[in-house]
């Protein structure tokens, strides 16, 4: 048997519906590009580990804990064995041509590192998805911080830095596509890793997206491909644990990108906004201690279970 031409990498953390009908989206018609697929339970508790269990023609790991979706990205990565990898959230759906598509693609374009389609809500509306580099203002503004808010020409950045003005209707490169669904060629990836470890579940596709940029291979959008994307099912349920993740890798990327005297004031300005949240006791609030620690880049432990609705 000859190996697959494309290896798709699916991670799930409490995602059970979703990552089933994730699963049914992929193309089962024989002319479809031959692939295998390798899913990653991070040791989910709503019974996603049993339901995988029953499906046929995957690989599947089942994780006893969390360790993150890069560290689950890797582990699948070093499983697969196709000369294309797939990344694949498992909340995206994939429309009928869209995996052929993305083939396509990368084997008509040698130069391209990767490609990524447009993304659809679940009503069918746009879902913009790609993005620029994120700028120091940028993550000020996009963080949340409202003194970014308040900037002159805030708003007009975030539109710059999501590509909202920029013209998607041919193929065109672009710095940063998100990587929920992104096919990237793996002769331009490390043999044993896709993701840098150190980021978790946020930022890791930044990063991942500038070590391409630094070496000139580009990254591609295609509107040939289309998936349906319900968009961020696995993080929404982190609760105060992922607003700890998601800051302490704001500050691990600037300590990268930015000199220190910015990364003190975005760490100030953060602080500073917290205050009222203390104040009026907000739910799933970071605590003074975990504030503090997110701040000097400590990202916390990965939660085992999901984090109630509030």
């Amino acid at each position: 048997m000859t190996d697959p031409l494309v290896s798709i990498l699916i991670v799930n953390w409490n995602t059970r519906e979703l990552v089933l009908e994730c699963l049914r989206s992929l193309p089962r018609q024989g002319a479809a590009p031959s692939y295998e697929v390798v899913v990653v339970d991070n040791g989910s508790v709503d019974g996603s580990g049993e339901a995988l269990a029953r499906e046929d023609g995957i690989t599947l790991i089942r994780n006893d804990r969390n360790l993150g979706y890069a560290a689950a990205v890797n582990q699948a990565y070093r499983r697969a064995s196709g000369d294309f990898v797939l990344l694949l959230n498992s909340d995206v759906e994939l429309t009928p041509t869209a995996f052929s598509a993305l083939t396509q693609f990368l084997q008509a374009n040698p130069s391209a590192a990767g490609v990524g389609p447009l993304y659809l809500n679940v009503d069918g509306s746009p879902q913009p998805f790609h993005f620029r580099f994120p700028t120091f203002t940028m993550t000020l503004a996009n963080g949340g911080a409202i003194a970014g808010r308040l900037l002159p020409g805030s708003k007009r950045r975030l539109r710059r830095y999501r590509m909202l003005d920029d013209d998607f209707s041919r193929p065109r490169p672009v710095p940063q596509p998100s990587a929920s669904c992104l096919l990237l060629r793996r002769s331009v990836l490390p043999d044993d890793h896709v993701f840098d470890e150190r980021y978790p579940i946020f930022f890791n596709d930044v990063q991942l997206a500038r070590s391409f940029a630094e070496r000139g291979l580009p990254l591609w959008v295609t509107p040939a491909a289309q998936v349906v994307h319900h968009s961020h099912a696995s993080t929404r349920k982190l609760g105060a644990a992922g607003k700890r993740q998601y800051l302490g890798s704001i500050i691990r990327m600037l300590n990268e990108t930015e000199p220190p005297t910015k990364v003190w004031l975005y760490r100030v300005v953060v602080f500073v906004q917290n205050i009222p949240v203390w104040v009026f006791r907000r739910p799933n609030a970071l605590t003074f201690g975990d504030l503090l620690k997110a701040l000097s880049g400590d990202v916390g432990p990965l939660p085992s279970d999901p984090s109630p609705p509030v």
